[in-house]
């Protein structure tokens, strides 16, 4: 196996640590960087020759599928395999669209992310199970399962919904009529195809948005 570049993507110090010190000891491996931001990881992309990325998908101010899309059209020969604690069906869908190479969950600990790694490398894709058993689960309404990007103003709303605020709350906070705060709500809930405010909600903490 070929000597690697790997970039280390999460906004956790400790953990990024722990997995560089298991990683450096691989034979695969040419030289590790990491990225606990946007920016960071951004620099790293665009002064660095980078082979495989390991991406968190929750950072500060940003969405790990936007950066999957910063690395696809800067580099699309890089590989990456999003690295999560997250299990929202929608958020599995959204990366297996915009073409990450695999997903390993943290909780499976490291002998499953060195599996993904090694496998990728060897397969260029690697989706356990569970993975699978989304895939297959939504085979036929796969063009149909809501997206979980969302826009500057939703993110706002859903942080404002969050917070219990009422719909005038949110109207003073996001300087806005009260009919078109109403009105933004309504049609985030249409774009998430959920039912009302509750399920708005848990749809957000179950894919990562807040």
């Amino acid at each position: 196996m070929k000597t690697i570049n790997v970039l280390l993507v999460d906004d956790e110090v400790l953990l990024r640590e722990g997995l560089r010190s298991l990683l450096v000891g691989e034979d695969f491996i040419k030289k590790i960087y990491e990225a606990g931001t946007a920016n960071e990881f951004k620099t790293v992309i665009e002064k660095q020759s980078i082979d495989l990325v390991l991406l968190d998908i929750r950072l500060p101010g940003t969405n790990g599928l936007e950066l999957l899309d910063l690395v696809k059209a800067k580099s699309p020969e890089v590989k990456v395999i999003a690295v999560t604690g997250l299990e929202g069906v929608e958020l599995m869908v959204s990366l297996l669209k915009a073409g990450v190479h695999g997903i390993v969950f943290k909780l499976d600990g490291y002998r499953e992310i060195l599996k993904a790694i090694k496998t990728v490398l060897r397969e260029d894709n690697y989706f356990p199970e569970k993975i699978i058993r989304i895939i297959q689960a939504n085979a036929k309404r796969w063009d149909h399962v809501p997206p979980v990007l969302l826009t500057a103003p939703e993110n706002d709303m859903m942080k404002a919904l969050a917070h219990g605020m009422t719909t005038k709350e949110i109207a003073l906070e996001l300087k806005m009529a009260e009919t078109t705060a109403e009105t933004y709500r309504i049609r985030l809930i249409k774009k998430l195809g959920v039912s009302n405010t509750a399920a708005l909600l848990a749809y957000a903490y179950r894919n990562g948005i807040l």
